[in-house]
């Protein structure tokens, strides 16, 4: 198969926890290798705003980034100019051809499936020219057929952050983006529930394929070792927080409990070291974060890094007493998928995806509510009981197999396979394929 993979906000060669680069971009970046390795074409195209021109390079071994050079500063901006963005692509000497030769365009969040419906919608009109007034009129063709993950769905998050926050531009890309692709990914059942009662999917369309963890990187080791490599050999007790700083990914809620817990139980609280590896991203700002949280009991825990690699973060993991996920929503979950395949326990939010990696009594805990104080008690629990703890690692290992990208990659497989066989739109009935 021929497959071009849209992840046009943002690029995956970009390093997770900055800016909007996180869990996506992982997904995107080990997709793409795995497919290459099974024998498949893959092309990725992604938009930059500080790009001058249109470029391409080699993101892993046959692997190409094809790089849009774009005016759009930001996902919403790009989102605004989805049918612009489209023409350009279409007319693109190298773009418009990758995209119509594909067997399948896969697209990744709502931003590139709304240019997909626009090159789609290009593609349909007789006559379009894709830029007017520079030459003859393009050649209608049926395009490829359309895959497309969320992620992240709008109407979601804001039931679960209990608040109308995302545009109105992208709650209609999604339900017409779920209308009209040819098969819609789901990486948990949750998810799969929603994109058939909030965006009216048809369920056949519907798919449910985990993703995957590098299992190789993040795997199991010695504890003592990781503390060494990362410098925290005199850690006692050792907390660990990794992603993007936002209000989504329950960053306050964190730093609330932990301030709870130094007040509450200040002798656990000596003994324990917290470590934050990420940036800010949205409307946080990390400043204002670091010193509300220095101004605040918590200070004395508490310490903010920046993100690191694979390679270092699986260390990160394998020092943690206990890696903490407080997010209000999440389509999946990565950090706490990386943190149960390295066997580290896990403390989460009972949300979205999460409640399908962490799974109580077996790889961790998972907190109903946003309560600082349920956070700061839940926290105090794991840390106090090592026993407990050590029953969870036991548990979280066991479960590699099953978060690996091979497990991952024979469900990608089978449903882009069957994708492609049904032949280009309009060509086959859309039997669910």
């Amino acid at each position: 198969m021929r497959i071009v993979l849209l992840s046009l906000h943002t690029s995956p060669a970009a390093q997770p926890g900055t800016g909007d680069a996180g869990g996506l971009n992982v997904y995107v970046a080990h997709t793409a290798a795995h497919l290459v390795r099974a024998g498949h074409t893959v092309d990725i195209l992604t938009a930059d705003p500080a790009a001058q021109q249109n470029a391409a390079v080699d993101l892993d071994e046959g692997v190409r980034l094809h790089i849009l050079a774009v005016d759009a500063t930001t996902k919403d901006e790009m989102g605004g100019e989805a049918s612009a963005i489209a023409r350009r692509i279409a007319a693109d000497p190298q773009l418009g051809p990758l995209l119509r030769d594909a067997d399948v365009v896969w697209a990744h969040y709502w931003v590139s499936g709304l240019v997909a419906c626009e090159l789609r919608a290009l593609a349909a009109a007789p006559g379009t020219d894709p830029t007017p007034g520079t030459g003859p009129a393009a050649t209608p063709t049926k395009g490829p057929a359309l895959a497309m993950s969320f992620h992240t769905i709008a109407l979601v998050k804001d039931r679960d952050l209990g608040e109308a926050r995302e545009p109105a531009l992208r709650l209609a890309a999604e339900a017409r983006i779920a209308q009209e692709a040819d098969v819609l990914l789901a990486n948990t059942p949750s998810e799969a529930h929603d994109l058939e009662h909030l965006l009216a999917a048809d369920p056949a369309r519907i798919r449910v394929v985990p993703p995957g963890v590098d299992t190789a990187t993040f795997r199991p080791g010695p504890v003592q070792d990781a503390r060494r490599a990362i410098g925290m050999e005199s850690a006692d007790l050792l907390v660990l927080g990794v992603g993007r700083m936002q209000h989504v990914k329950g960053t306050d809620i964190l730093l609330e409990a932990l301030a709870d817990l130094a007040v509450s139980d200040p002798v656990l609280a000596r003994r324990t070291r917290v470590v934050l590896l990420g940036g800010a991203s949205g409307e946080a700002d990390a400043t204002r974060l670091q010193e509300r949280a220095q101004a605040s009991a918590a200070g004395s825990l508490l310490e903010f890094r920046d993100p690191v690699p694979a390679a270092i973060l699986a260390d990160w993991y394998r020092a943690a007493d206990l890696v903490v996920v407080p997010s209000r929503s999440e389509s999946f979950g990565f950090v706490a998928a990386e943190a149960v395949a390295t066997g580290t326990p896990v403390l989460a939010s009972r949300v979205g995806g999460l409640a399908h990696i962490v799974r109580p009594g077996v790889s961790g805990v998972l907190v109903a509510d946003r309560s600082p104080r349920t956070w700061a008690d839940a926290i105090a629990a794991l840390l106090a009981d090592p026993g407990l703890r050590a029953q969870l690692s036991v548990g979280a290992s066991a479960m590699r197999d099953e978060l690996s990208w091979e497990t991952a990659e024979a469900g990608m497989l089978e449903v882009l396979t069957e994708l492609a066989s049904a032949g280009r739109r309009g060509t086959t009935e859309r039997s669910g394929a």
